[in-house]
């Protein structure tokens, strides 16, 4: 006799045995369910990624800071006392050679001159007052397009329409930036901080795969975006010039010498030379 040996009750069965029929519907969970999960598996991927660079440029940092000290500890007395005596005998040819401009130029007291010292490279340590007079130069009315802009920024970031404790305090933080931008003019600035409102998960409304799918992906965008602005400030900091001090110092360890010491050894016999010179031509000087 054809038919299932096990009733109406059995579906079918197995080598696991027979397995009971429930009723119950399998239900497709649909394509933006499907890619939702997908885009969830690289997020993490990338986020892991993420948190690897923001940790190894801590680090780099750190080491490039702790590479400045010892660099200022080991030459930037030296480099000091060489503007000095460079400034020194400055003023002294200059008076030698009875040029009074250049003699009221170089009688300045030392240090006076920020913008062109006359020694070797310490540039590197003086603050760039750029920026603090262009700030201290504007003045007037807010730009019509700046007021535009923080309205509208106003009404996507305000910090009220938070539903999380840390979505308030980032909302918060965007409102301090936009505000500083408004008071300052800048209308750059506010058009950045909207762009990127626009473009990050939180402008996403509404509930369900489709807008977390959204979600997903534009976090997902801005981790990488933060992975290739982490490649840019590692580049730059190579390339500056502590960064590839700093690189020739290893260099050289590995090599089995010491450049820090070679650099100080040669300050030294610079420091010596321009001492002996500047008191030669205080002891050749005319009687007043």
């Amino acid at each position: 006799m054809g038919g299932n040996p096990f009733g109406s009750d059995w579906l079918a069965y197995d080598a696991a045995g027979p397995q009971p029929w429930t009723g119950a519907l399998e239900v497709w969970p649909g394509p933006e369910t499907e890619e939702l999960g997908r885009r969830r598996a690289e997020l993490a991927v990338v986020d892991t990624e993420l948190a690897e660079s923001e940790l190894a440029l801590t680090t780099f940092m750190a080491d490039l800071a702790s590479f400045e000290t010892q660099y200022r500890r080991a030459l930037g007395a030296r480099y000091a006392r060489l503007d000095q005596l460079s400034e020194w005998l400055d003023a002294s040819k200059a008076r030698r050679n009875g040029d009074a401009a250049a003699g009221g130029a170089a009688e300045e007291p030392a240090g006076s001159d920020q913008d062109s010292p006359s020694g070797q490279n310490w540039a590197w340590v003086r603050e760039d007052a750029d920026e603090a007079a262009a700030t201290a130069d504007r003045g007037g009315a807010v730009p019509e397009a700046a007021k535009r802009l923080f309205r509208l920024l106003a009404r996507r970031i305000h910090p009220d329409l938070a539903s999380d404790p840390a979505e308030r305090e980032r909302r918060t933080n965007l409102m301090v930036q936009a505000n500083d931008a408004y008071e300052r003019g800048d209308v750059g600035t506010l058009q950045r901080l909207l762009d990127n409102w626009q473009r990050s998960p939180d402008s996403v409304v509404g509930h369900g795969a489709k807008a977390e799918l959204e979600r997903v992906v534009r976090r997902i965008a801005q981790a990488r975006e933060r992975l290739a602005e982490i490649d840019t400030e590692v580049v730059n900091l190579e390339a500056s010039a502590m960064g590839w001090l700093r690189k020739r110092v290893r260099k050289a360890t590995a090599e089995g010498w010491d450049l820090l010491a070679h650099m100080a050894r040669e300050l030294d016999r610079q420091i010596v030379e321009a001492e002996d010179e500047l008191y030669r031509m205080s002891i050749q000087a005319p009687a007043v």
